[in-house]
């Protein structure tokens, strides 16, 4: 499918690795491949960790119910009187092989 082809080509870029070195024989080392955030580096061509930050602050996601009053006899009855409304935020993380090219993580 095309989803596990996608998942075949991308890779995990902020997980450990574990390196055998040549001139020492059975000993595993590991390295971690950590890269620095954009906004914590001043060299702009190095590697680093981009971050972007969407927010939408309003959207329709149901319908508001208020109560009316009660006479007494009969319990108060519920109506529909107006749209509730919700915000979301993402944050995108991804991998930028300059920070030349993620100027607003800052």
């Amino acid at each position: 499918t095309s989803e596990s082809m996608l998942l075949t080509a991308v890779r995990n870029f902020t997980s450990p690795t574990t390196v055998q070195p040549p001139q020492s024989q059975g000993t595993n080392t590991t390295r971690s491949n950590v890269v620095t955030k954009c906004a914590d580096t001043s060299n702009l061509w190095a590697s680093c960790t981009c971050s972007l930050e969407l927010c939408i602050g309003w959207y329709p996601c149901g319908l508001k119910f208020c109560k009316g009053k009660s006479d007494g006899k009969k319990p108060a009855s519920t109506y529909r009187c107006g749209i509730k409304t919700c915000k979301k935020y993402f944050l995108f993380s991804y991998y930028s092989k300059m920070k030349q090219n993620c100027m607003w993580d800052e």
